[in-house]
């Protein structure tokens, strides 16, 4: 099994929450090959918090006309259907994550989302003061708790 990282907004998850099911909208991010050699000596957490960066960052560009909250779906998918770029922790998934697979659901904080909205309608956002807020942790059991708190409720 790989960890993958899914850039996600709050769409998506009321997708995961109805369907049982989300696809990627983009590339997933992971634990590459390139990232190993590139980071001789990390270790897996840092490795891994590579990624999850990579991916948050990437969860930007799905948020206009969205909640502005940078979304990063964490999951265990079988390691063939994970086809690693070139370079960089980008990876094509072959397929949807299911609910199941889902070991972390990580979300901005309301306070986040206001900074964000901000940087968002700037002339010039600045991605470092996006990039300086910590994306909070849920179980994939809060997922309905967590949408019901975003006033997003699953029909």
């Amino acid at each position: 099994m790989t960890r993958i990282y899914v850039p996600a907004n709050a769409a998506m998850l009321r997708t995961l929450a109805d369907t049982g099911e989300v696809k990627p909208v983009s590339a997933a991010h992971t634990v590459t090959a390139w990232l190993r050699r590139e980071a001789p000596g990390a270790d897996v957490e840092d490795l891994e918090y590579t990624a999850f960066a990579d991916a948050a960052a990437a969860s930007v560009a799905l948020l206009p006309g969205q909640e502005p909250r940078r979304v990063v779906i964490s999951a265990d998918v079988p390691d063939e259907r994970v086809s690693e770029h070139g370079e960089g922790t980008g990876a094509d998934f072959d397929g949807s994550v299911k609910l199941k697979k889902v070991a972390a659901i990580h979300m901005d904080d309301a306070a986040a989302a206001r900074e964000i909205a901000a940087e968002l309608e700037a002339e010039t956002p600045d991605p470092e003061a996006i990039e300086a807020n910590v994306l909070d942790w849920y179980a994939p059991s809060e997922l309905q708790d967590l949408l019901a708190a975003l006033g997003i409720s699953s029909p």
